[in-house]
C-alpha cells in the first residue's frame, strides 16, 4: 500500500515520555508507529524526516475570539485559522461571544457551517451560558459543544446581541444558573472578575486624574479575580455543577481552586501564556497594546502562577486570542488606555514563547505536551482522536525545532489584526513550529501556511 504520509525519524510524545519511530498515516489517521528504521522502503505520498526535531501532538488552543459571525474586520474563521497554523495550532476551541452568539441549536449549526467552509484546521464550539438561556444547554450538549462559557455581569452597553445568553446579572442568577448546570454532563466555565468593583474603582481614578497606563490594572486588581472565583467556588460546591475558570492570573485563585478540588469540587483552571510570562511592567512600556482582560499582572503574581502550573492546579493555557482593528488600539494611546478595547491576537505566538520557556527550564516539554493538547482533549471530549500519538488517532501533529532561535515579527503573522501585536513584534525566542499536520495535510511549513486548505477543517464535537 502507499500511505498518506511517513514521518520518519520521529522523537514523538506518549504518556509523559518521549520515544523514536516512525509514524506513518492513512487517510487522516495514525496508521502505524514502526520501531526506528521500520518504514524504511514502505511508500508513501510524502516522507518527511523528523530527525533533529520533536514531534507533539497538535496542539490545541483552548481559548480563542475569531470574531464571526459580526466582527469579521478584527478577524473571520480563515484569517484566524491561517494563524493557528502558523503558529503549530491544529486544532482551536472557539469562545460564544459573537454576533449572534451560540446561545441555541440554530445560531451553533450557523456558525459550525461558517467555519467549516473558511478554516484550515479542525475546530470546536463552546456554548452559551447564562442565565437567560437554560433551557438551551442541553440542545447545545447534544450538538457537541465540548463546554460553556459565562460572563458574570450584565451585557457591556452597546453589545446585547453579542452577550446575548452568555451573562449573568447577579449572585441570585448565578446560584439558579448552576443549580440547571448541575442537571447537565456540562462543564460550564466563568470570566472571573468582580464587575462593580472593577466599574467603583474606575470611577474613583477618574476622579483622581489616574489616566496614565497604570489605570488598567489598578482599576482590576487581583482582589476582583480572588473575589469572584471564591464565589463561584462556593456555589458550585452548594449545587454540584461542574465548573472551570478561563484566563486565572492570580496565584491565591489558584490556592482557592486547589483546595476546592481537595474538597471534592469538580473545578479546572485554564491559564494564558501571557500571563506567565508578561507583568505591569509591559502595560507601563506598550500601554493598549498589553491591555487584555484580566489584567497582566505583577511580576510576583507571574512568578506565583507557576507553582500552580507546575503541580497540576492549572489543567491547560490557551491564548486568548482577542483580534482588534488597529484603531481599537490607538484611540488609547491619543485618549487614555481606558478608551481601548482589551485583547490582542495570539495564537501564532503563544507556542514560541511557551517552547522559550521550556528552554529556560522553567517546564519540561513533556509538561507543554500535556497543558497544551493532551489535557485539553481528555477535558473537552476529544481525546483519544486528539491529543495523542497512538494508532488510530488523528493524525495531528505540531512538529518543532527546540534549538531554532528567532525573532518574532509582524509582518511575518497571519492574523488580520497583527499591526496591534507590538507586545510581541521583535521579541527574541527559542522553540520553532516548523510543521502543522492536520489528519495529515502539511498546513504550514517552516512558517508558510498552505492557504489552499481553506475549508479543510472539521468540526469537532465532544465525546461523552
Amino acid at each position: 500500500m502507499t500511505y498518506q504520509l511517513i514521518l520518519s525519524n520521529a522523537k514523538y510524545y506518549l504518556d509523559d515520555h518521549f520515544y523514536t519511530g516512525d509514524i506513518a498515516v492513512e487517510n487522516g489517521r495514525i496508521a502505524a508507529i514502526f520501531a526506528p528504521g521500520g518504514a524504511a522502503g514502505l511508500a508513501a505520498e510524502r516522507v518527511i524526516d523528523a530527525g533533529g526535531l520533536t514531534v507533539l501532538p497538535g496542539i490545541i488552543d483552548s481559548h480563542v475570539h475569531f470574531r464571526e459571525p459580526g466582527r469579521t474586520d478584527r478577524e473571520d474563521f480563515f484569517t484566524g485559522s491561517c494563524a493557528a497554523a502558523a503558529g503549530g495550532i491544529t486544532t482551536f476551541c472557539e469562545m460564544p461571544n459573537a454576533t449572534p452568539p451560540p446561545n441555541c441549536p440554530q445560531h451553533l449549526r450557523e456558525r459550525i457551517a461558517m467555519a467549516e467552509e473558511k478554516s484550515l484546521v479542525d475546530f470546536a464550539f463552546l456554548g452559551a451560558a447564562g442565565f437567560d438561556n437554560m433551557p438551551q444547554f442541553q440542545p447545545l450538549l447534544d450538538l457537541g459543544v465540548v463546554a460553556f462559557k459565562t460572563f458574570l455581569d450584565s451585557p457591556p452597553k452597546g453589545r446585547e446581541a453579542e452577550f446575548a445568553g452568555l451573562t449573568v446579572a447577579d449572585d441570585s442568577e448565578l446560584y439558579l444558573m448552576l443549580e440547571a448546570a448541575a442537571r447537565t454532563e456540562g462543564r460550564f466555565f466563568f470570566h472571573c472578575e468582580n464587575s462593580p468593583l472593577i466599574k467603583g474603582l474606575e470611577r474613583h481614578l477618574h476622579q483622581q486624574g489616574g489616566e496614565e497606563n497604570s489605570f488598567h490594572y489598578l482599576s482590576r486588581p487581583a482582589v476582583a479575580e480572588v473575589q469572584s472565583v471564591e464565589t463561584l467556588l462556593r456555589f458550585a460546591r452548594a449545587t454540584g455543577a461542574k465548573i472551570g475558570i478561563v484566563h486565572i492570573t492570580v496565584p491565591e485563585s489558584c490556592r482557592l481552586v486547589r483546595q476546592a478540588k481537595a474538597e471534592g469540587v469538580d473545578v479546572v483552571a485554564e491559564t494564558c501564556f501571557q500571563y506567565l510570562t508578561y507583568h505591569h511592567g509591559h502595560i507601563d512600556q506598550y500601554g493598549p497594546y498589553a491591555k487584555c482582560n484580566p489584567p497582566l499582572r505583577s511580576r510576583e503574581d507571574m512568578e506565583g502562577l507557576w507553582q500552580y502550573l507546575l503541580d497540576g492546579t492549572i489543567t491547560m493555557i490557551g491564548s486568548d486570542h482577542a483580534p482588534l482593528t488597529l484603531e481599537e488600539k490607538t484611540v488609547g494611546e491619543r485618549e487614555g488606555i481606558w478608551r481601548a478595547f482589551s485583547g490582542f491576537p495570539g495564537v501564532e505566538v503563544m507556542l514560541p514563547v511557551m517552547l522559550t520557556q521550556v528552554n529556560a527550564g522553567r517546564l519540561t516539554l513533556a509538561q507543554l505536551a500535556r497543558l497544551m493538547s493532551e489535557n485539553t482533549a481528555r477535558l473537552h471530549g476529544l481525546f483519544p482522536r486528539k491529543g495523542v500519538i497512538q494508532p488510530g488517532a488523528d493524525a495531528d501533529f505540531t512538529i518543532v525545532d527546540l534549538q531554532r532561535e528567532y525573532t518574532l515579527s509582524i509582518e511575518r503573522m497571519y492574523s488580520k489584526s497583527k499591526a496591534i501585536n507590538k507586545l510581541f513584534d521583535g521579541q527574541r525566542v527559542k522553540g520553532k513550529p516548523v510543521y502543522t499536520i492536520v489528519r495529515g495535510r502539511v498546513l504550514m511549513e517552516d512558517g508558510v501556511v498552505d492557504t489552499s486548505g481553506r475549508g479543510f477543517g472539521r468540526y469537532l464535537a465532544a465525546q461523552r
